[in-house]
């Protein structure tokens, strides 16, 4: 069953690789983008701290995906987003994809 929360068909899909009208996925992504933060900036620390929250969030919309999408983050997500400053800062999606 899909759950309570729908994304607006007008809003930009935050969800790479998944689909962002199930399950509120859309909405949790976009938390877990902006928990990241637009330019870096953080430590690994506040980065694991966004991931478990965007694993609960998943979770508490009863998405099937949670824990995939969960080892997802953790093992890729730094291929998207890089607090260090080396050999990119921010989002390396953004910086491929300027119009993501």
């Amino acid at each position: 069953m899909q759950g309570a929360g729908v994304c607006d068909p007008g809003q930009r899909d935050y969800c790479l690789f998944l689909n962002g009208f199930k399950y509120n996925r859309n909405g949790s992504c976009r938390k877990h983008d902006n928990a990241y933060g637009i330019a870096g900036g953080g430590r690994e620390a506040d980065r694991r701290r966004a991931d478990a929250a965007f694993y609960r969030a998943l979770r508490k919309e009863g998405d099937p995906m949670a824990l995939p999408v969960w080892l997802a983050v953790r093992v890729a997500g730094w291929f998207f987003f890089n607090y260090h400053g080396f050999p990119w800062r921010g989002q390396l999606v953004r910086k491929i994809f300027p119009g993501y």
